[in-house]
């Protein structure tokens, strides 16, 4: 059992490091490059909180919702505090994780340091406060409440017309209430949610704060007596996609197939690890991180739990090449005309009455109102 945790955590790190890396990258070129960079940043706190790296986690969340509004002041912050992150990464590679208070020593300062550098900033903004729920927080609502389905239902589709009506004014208070209209259409998919732990309840402390639809969980249900026989479950959230690792398991062929078909279900993909699988997919149906792409001239969108890579033409003219998505266990390459950087949309499904595109089973709609087609993926 130790083995499948230390495998799981140098999984984990090795994702902690290629965040690190794009961040970096990001920092590099300035504010063009802020909005890539808060989602290195958020992918990156993510991992860093399932190793133990609280203080770090909570730092780099803030960084990455600076790096969202547009906050030049974090780059500074930024380029001070990846050092340290990266040491304390190289930390935990040697097996020794940081003690909270030495935690705290090396990162409070940088806390301190970003909260002054972007006060300047956000001064329009001062006085409004983002709520986000705390973990483990008690569900008050129940489905038999009337005002929950009406949060679910409507609660989405309202804040989406706030968000499309916002833009409008090119002010840079418009650019900050976006991102945190958007971050709150983010937690309104916690209404109502269930925790992935009921799938799989022995492993439950290794899924803290995991949760998706309740209708997505019993599309998962194949997933109970498939890794039944894992030696270790871990799962983590990250941007509103969930990545589930199963080690010490090794499925016979028709088991596998069957994982494949239920991932291609719920538009996610899985693939091989040295000792086991990854499986990702979104937490939700209803609004999910997508990968945006042109072809020929319309837009087009995949679930980002299918997206895979993306290889620029070798002639190095314009922004075209071939993308990589993979639904369950079928990949398959896509010749695109540019591919966009991902975000949370809401999906809508077309009804069956309705002329669509052919491969076409919905659309996506951004925050500024444009529709993508999204691709059913076989």
């Amino acid at each position: 059992m130790a083995t499948h945790q230390f495998d799981h955590l140098s999984l984990v790190v090795s994702d902690a490091e290629l965040s690190l890396e794009g961040l970096n990258r990001s920092i590099q070129v300035g504010s063009v490059d802020m909005h890539q960079g808060a989602l290195y940043a958020r992918d990156l706190s993510g991992a860093l909180s399932v190793l133990g790296l609280d203080t770090a986690a909570s730092l780099i969340e803030d960084v990455a919702r600076q790096l969202t509004l547009g906050q030049p002041s974090v780059l500074d912050v930024a380029h001070g505090l990846l050092p340290s992150v990266a040491s304390a990464l190289k930390d935990i590679q040697l097996g020794h994780i940081p003690e909270p208070d030495v935690q705290l020593k090396v990162f409070s300062p940088w806390a301190s340091r970003l909260q002054v550098l972007v006060s300047r900033d956000t001064s329009s903004l001062s006085s409004f406060e983002a709520v986000a729920p705390k973990a483990g927080h008690i569900q008050l609502l129940g489905t038999a409440d009337p005002g929950f389905k009406a949060m679910r239902m409507k609660g989405l589709n309202l804040i989406q017309n706030a968000r499309i009506a916002n833009q409008r004014d090119d002010e840079r208070t418009v650019t900050q209430m976006d991102a945190l209209l958007s971050e709150l259409q983010d937690w309104t998919l916690r209404v109502g949610q269930v925790p992935l732990s009921q799938l799989f309840p022995m492993s439950a402390q290794a899924m803290q704060d995991v949760w998706l639809d309740s209708s997505l969980l019993d599309l998962l249900d194949p997933l109970r007596e498939l890794g039944a026989e894992a030696g270790s479950i871990q799962a983590q959230s990250r941007s509103l996609t969930i990545y589930m690792d199963w080690l010490g398991l090794n499925l016979n062929n028709e088991d596998f197939q069957q994982l494949g078909q239920c991932m291609a279900n719920v538009s996610g993909h899985v693939k091989r690890l040295p000792e086991g699988y990854r499986l990702v997919f979104p937490c939700s149906l209803a609004r999910m991180r997508i990968t945006p792409f042109f072809q020929k001239g319309q837009r087009y969108a995949v679930s980002a739990s299918q997206f895979i890579q993306f290889d620029p033409h070798a002639d190095g003219q314009g922004f075209a090449g071939a993308m990589t998505v993979c639904a369950g266990l079928a990949s398959q390459t896509l010749q695109v005309d540019r591919v966009l950087p991902a975000q949370n949309m809401n999906i809508f499904e077309v009804p069956p009455d309705i002329s669509r595109p052919e491969g076409v089973s919905g659309v996506a709609l951004d925050a500024l109102g444009d529709i993508y087609y999204r691709l059913h993926l076989a």
